[in-house]
């Protein structure tokens, strides 16, 4: 998966100069949530200053599986100050709310200058 070690070199060349980064994870794996620090500590480091960052809870139609309850990855989220959404990629539900949302950040971003 993507929260291997052998994909962060490669990952790594991909936020340098982002203004805008989504950030998944499965929270029917507890390791995939306890990477996201790692990720987030990557993004920070090479992208923009200002970048619009989203955590996303993937897998929402199988929130019964779920070992990471949605309260956590929130308060994760507004505790590193990242805005939060859950989704499916098996249904699509809550994907293009994720992405408008970061588009719609960027551009503010991008408008006060």
């Amino acid at each position: 998966t993507a929260g291997q070690e052998r994909f962060r070199s490669v990952t790594r060349s991909y936020y340098r100069g982002a203004v805008g980064c989504i950030i998944v994870f499965d929270p029917t794996s507890r390791e995939s949530f306890e990477h996201v620090n790692d990720w987030l500590r990557d993004v920070r480091r090479l992208s923009c200053t200002e970048v619009s960052l989203m955590l996303v809870a993937n897998k929402a139609d199988r929130q019964v599986e779920w070992c990471v309850p949605s309260e956590e990855a929130a308060r994760f989220a507004r505790d590193h100050g990242l805005g939060y959404i859950e989704t499916s990629a098996s249904n699509g539900s809550g994907v293009d709310e994720c992405f408008e949302q970061v588009a719609r950040a960027v551009l503010a971003r991008i408008e006060e200058g």
